[in-house]
């Protein structure tokens, strides 16, 4: 009798075990509205977190060091080329984040669920405060992906989202051309 009633519960259990409700709102991102290169300096702030998104601090600490080094990077060959003096404050933020460790996927597998981060960049001019652009970067993991590779997919993440907002400075550097939020070929 108990174990026909734990069945409904384990079967109910299982199917939403693997829900990661971390979506997008926007599946391209608009041009900033000027051309990056009209900048001199670039300042890249520290990634700042949300509060219901602060529980994952260890993958929060890797995207962090990931956007440092992957933008930071690609500023510091843009520093001094223009003249005006224009300062480009650069703003990460997590707004929601999901992380299933190595340790989560070893023993959990699939249903701990997929891995997901939604990431804005707020592009300010530093002088007049002026919002130039605040593109929106999302990246996911799945469940089954990150089971079969020990939670290899779910740490690819944390520096693909990285990469995807580099992409986006990049491409608008010279002219503005938006980008995409990273939707495409997500890791499955």
């Amino acid at each position: 009798m108990g174990l026909r009633m734990l069945l409904p519960v384990l079967l109910a259990f299982g199917c939403t075990a693997c829900v990661t409700n971390i979506h997008p709102d926007v599946q391209s991102n608009p041009p900033p509205s000027e051309p990056l290169s009209d900048f001199q300096h670039y300042q890249l702030m520290p990634t700042t977190i949300s509060a219901e998104a602060a529980h994952e601090a260890a993958a929060f600490a890797k995207i962090n060091a990931n956007l440092q080094e992957r933008v930071g990077g690609a500023l510091s060959g843009w520093e001094n080329r223009n003249q005006n003096g224009r300062v480009l404050r650069i703003e990460p933020h997590i707004d929601q984040l999901k992380f299933v460790s190595g340790v989560g996927r070893f023993w959990a597998g699939d249903m701990a669920g997929s891995s997901a981060v939604v990431l804005h960049v707020k592009l300010t001019d530093a002088a007049t405060g002026k919002v130039i652009a605040n593109p929106e970067f999302y990246q996911r993991a799945a469940a089954e992906g990150g089971m079969w590779s020990f939670g290899g997919t779910d740490n690819g993440m944390l520096a693909r989202i990285a990469t995807v907002a580099q992409q986006y400075l990049q491409r608008n550097y010279a002219q503005t051309v938006g980008g995409p939020t990273g939707l495409e070929g997500q890791a499955d």
